[in-house]
């Protein structure tokens, strides 16, 4: 999220502007407005899809805001936030949760930026604001509005695997700014590859009762997991799963080609899943494969590392350089964090929750009610 690095206090001659709600005829300019502040911007039809196609649309209606905006005396739109509503459940109760996204105010309106939080924080009819791209310039403001930490891993950092040595040296290089990083990529490459040959800890293999597939498409078999996996959880805190939000959220990347399902599967039922979304750096050339979300069910809980097996190899057929995944210290990706030997930090936590309810945002402090992913948020959106 966007707003700048200036200390928002008001020009004296700008004039205020306007705030008020988004409208989904507003996308020509929230989309030059973010492209012009260095956010990934999203084609019309698929920003459109984020409401127009949403689940939640025919239960909270067509006056549900999608967003607000800051518009100057020119009816220029000068500010813009984001409001996605997604649902979830908890104790036997569905939950209306909403994310921000792409914060951005144009600097010379920066004295008005805190108002579209003020708007996102105190909207009527949600349970939850779940943020997971809150970055450095944003964690006093939405900490101001009561926002906690999620409790449960460490959001700081990111662990990966390298899949394309010398495409990772080339980029490394880049990031440090060093001289001729494609001539220097080659032995570096190399170096990086001697090293994880000799202290790199192989993955288990999967069992041989496990069929580990890549799916096509979020079908049926998706809803039965759905409902075992809340059956098996009723005291956590879960984004919904079901196949229709699954599409949802991930129709862009899908159609694109850019999002990866594996599937694990016992006796013909599936027990196990997990999505990549690609997600480079476009800055040094990373080409780059993210684990957004995994989920298993008791008691196959060790299904990770059967699906990591075709995932690292198909990130090594497609040249990724690295396959990562955000977020350390969760229980269900200890296979994950212990055969990924790299680290890299994060310039911020970017994950924060608030429930507009007192003793639900008391309850959300326990660690053990989360199971958190960047499934959550729009961080995979």
């Amino acid at each position: 999220m966007t707003v700048g690095t200036e200390t928002p206090s008001r020009p004296k001659t700008t004039p205020r502007p306007t705030l008020r709600a988004a409208r989904l005829e507003d996308y020509p300019q929230i989309q030059q407005l973010e492209s012009s502040h260095g956010l990934l911007t999203l084609e019309e039809r698929d920003w459109r899809a984020m409401w127009v196609d949403n689940p939640l649309r025919p239960r909270l209606g067509k006056n549900f805001p999608i967003g607000w905006v800051l518009e100057d005396p020119d009816r220029r739109i000068v500010g813009s936030l984001a409001n996605i509503p997604t649902l979830y459940t908890y104790q036997g109760r569905d939950l209306i949760a909403v994310t921000g996204r792409a914060w951005v105010v144009s600097s010379d309106y920066r004295f008005m930026a805190l108002m579209l939080t003020y708007k996102y924080f105190n909207q009527g009819g949600v349970d939850l604001l779940i943020n997971t791209t809150v970055n450095s310039m944003a964690v006093d403001p939405f900490s101001a509005f009561g926002s906690d930490r999620v409790p449960l891993g460490d959001w700081e950092s990111a662990g990966y695997r390298i899949t394309s040595y010398r495409g990772f040296a080339a980029a490394a290089l880049r990031m440090k700014s060093a001289p001729l990083p494609r001539l220097l990529a080659y032995p570096a490459g190399l170096a990086l590859r001697m090293k994880d040959a000799l202290t790199l800890e192989a993955l288990p293999p999967g069992a041989d009762s496990v069929t580990v597939e890549q799916a096509r498409e979020f079908d049926s078999r998706f809803d039965d997991f759905w409902h075992e996996l809340v059956r098996q959880n009723p005291n956590k805190l879960l984004g919904v799963r079901n196949s229709q939000t699954l599409r949802w959220h991930f129709a862009t990347p899908m159609r694109q080609g850019q999002a990866w399902i594996f599937t694990a599967s016992r006796n013909g039922l599936l027990r196990a899943y997990c999505i990549l979304k690609r997600q480079d750096h476009p800055q040094s050339g990373l080409v780059r494969m993210r684990m957004v979300d995994h989920q298993t069910l008791e008691p196959d809980a060790d299904l990770l590392s059967a699906m990591l097996h075709p995932a690292l190899a198909l990130c090594i057929a497609e040249r990724i350089h690295v396959l990562e995944h955000v977020g350390m210290g969760l229980p269900k990706m200890r296979v994950f964090d212990r055969h990924a030997p790299y680290r890299r930090k994060l310039p911020a936590w970017p994950f924060y929750y608030h429930a507009t309810d007192p003793t639900l945002h008391e309850e959300l402090r326990n660690p053990q009610v989360w199971d958190p992913s960047t499934f959550d948020g729009d961080a995979s959106v």
